[in-house]
């Protein structure tokens, strides 16, 4: 199978099965026997298509002359690659794009679609040098949608929350490939033994923008391979998830419960800032992600963590926490750059039903920590309605909680924590992932209130499953 056969089957099951490319990718290449430089070139493909999609098919609907999406997933698929190939990589000769496009649709359809790729295909590239593009100060969203590839609705939302300068700075931090980032894992090394042993490695080492932990790794390959990750030096992990756990501040012996762990990097860095001391609780509601972070943990060396499997929003423990941590479900849309096909899977419904999701976590957060203790409520998107809306909803329901400024000891980096002590993210603007995050505590003084002596919480029955595995 070859690099370009592995990508179009990724490319149809997310058409027509809805499936998450990353996972989909990574098994087809498991099964491919592909060499390492095929496996880079097929995983380009499918990202840049996706990426790039909104622009690719604006193209292609110019040069087939009929709806492309009466076209079979199969063919459709098969002229976005080789437009991609044509339109956005130089190292590939447009010629050689075409013959092995006109090749993939003999054998995923027939002689005449095998026909109308070529035709399509050559009419992109005489088009090529010709191609005049929507301006964004004739139609910005038809600009935003075609240059860029956003979709309209987000286009819309953006452009009226930023501007068009801001909206177009945001949109091409999207399309930028992310650097990876890791985290040092202070329980097994320190930031410049791991700098230094990845060096080693032949990969080219830089400092985090925000966090000392945190470092950005370039010309990477495979991570899992390094030395440094089986000894469970680092967890790869954005600098704005670990701000979430920065704004938490969760100390050594307390009793802390994450509602949604998997897959566990924000509960690992947890449990390192506790210098693994103490009990955390980590909550999710399926038992599969849960064995990716018992997995993670092992390699990292944390002990503290006891796994339940449970939908956080009406988990029953026999604890009441310090602190609590709601990463929530959301629409993910400060990570499009790491997620190409994001902007093509989400829906504004999606962000509507997502809020009351998100609004039954902070409610059961709210039950489990005790008085006085603090609840962070954090997400990788950057849109109000899931994240300032949800907090003040949440605050104007439990007027025992308040959205507090974290104490100076935290020393967070300046500008990304506004007056009110709230995180806010944008890659654009900061050069990381999209993030939120909010800090509220709980009062101690609060009628019906459990253990209002402020006494350590009972450990959890340590969970697992029948066989006794445990699930963490």
């Amino acid at each position: 199978m070859s690099a370009r056969d592995v990508a179009l089957r990724v490319l149809y099951q997310f058409d027509t099965a809805g499936v998450y490319v990353r996972d989909a990718l990574d098994a087809a290449l498991r099964r491919s026997g592909l060499d390492t430089r095929d496996r880079a070139l097929a995983t380009e493909l499918v990202n840049g298509v996706l990426r790039w999609r909104g622009r690719i098919d604006w193209v292609l609907q110019r040069a087939v002359r009929r709806d492309l999406a009466t076209l079979t997933p199969w063919i459709r698929n098969i002229l976005r690659l080789g437009a991609y190939q044509v339109l956005m990589l130089d190292h590939i000769p447009a010629a050689a794009a075409t013959h092995e496009a006109v090749e993939m649709a003999k054998r995923y359809g027939h002689p005449g679609t095998a026909r109308l790729t070529n035709a399509v295909l050559r009419e992109v590239i005489r088009q090529q040098s010709d191609l005049r593009y929507p301006a964004a100060d004739e139609d910005p969203i038809l600009h935003l949608m075609v240059v860029y590839s956003y979709p309209r609705w987000i286009a819309e939302r953006w452009l009226a929350r930023y501007g068009v300068e801001g909206t177009i700075a945001l949109c091409q931090a999207g399309n930028m490939p992310p650097p990876v980032v890791v985290r040092a894992n202070r329980l097994r090394t320190d930031p410049e033994t791991l700098r230094s042993s990845l060096r080693e490695d032949g990969l080219h080492v830089e400092d985090g923008r925000y966090l000392d932990e945190f470092l950005v790794v370039r010309e990477t390959g495979d991570l899992t391979a390094v030395e440094a990750y089986r000894r469970g030096w680092f967890q790869v992990q954005d600098e704005s998830a670990g701000l979430a756990v920065r704004l938490l501040d969760p100390q050594a012996g307390e009793t802390i419960i994450d509602l949604c762990c998997a897959p566990g990097g924000k509960t690992t860095y947890i449990a390192d800032r506790m210098r693994n001391q103490g009990l955390i609780v980590g909550v999710d509601v399926k038992p599969g992600r849960l064995r990716r972070v018992i997995e993670h943990c092992g390699r990292l060396g944390v002990t503290i963590v006891r796994p339940v499997a449970a939908d956080g929003r009406c988990v029953a423990l026999n604890a009441r926490a310090d602190r609590v941590l709601v990463d929530a479900p959301c629409s993910g849309l400060g990570t499009i750059a790491r997620r190409a096909e994001l902007r093509w899977r989400r829906t504004p419904d999606d962000i509507t039903a997502l809020r009351t999701t998100q609004l039954a976590l902070l409610d059961q957060a709210g039950r489990l920590v005790k008085p006085g203790g603090v609840v962070v409520y954090s997400t990788c998107t950057i849109e109000p309605e899931e994240n300032e809306d949800v907090v003040a909803a949440f605050c104007a329901a439990h007027p025992d909680f308040q959205v507090e400024r974290p104490p100076a000891s935290l020393s967070l980096p300046a500008g990304l924590v506004d007056a009110h002590g709230i995180i806010r993210t944008l890659p654009s603007v900061h050069g990381i992932d999209g993030s939120f995050a909010a800090r509220l505590r709980k009062g101690r003084h609060v009628r019906g209130a459990d253990n209002p002596s402020g006494s350590r919480p009972e450990e959890p029955e340590r969970p697992g499953t029948a066989d006794g595995t445990e699930y963490r």
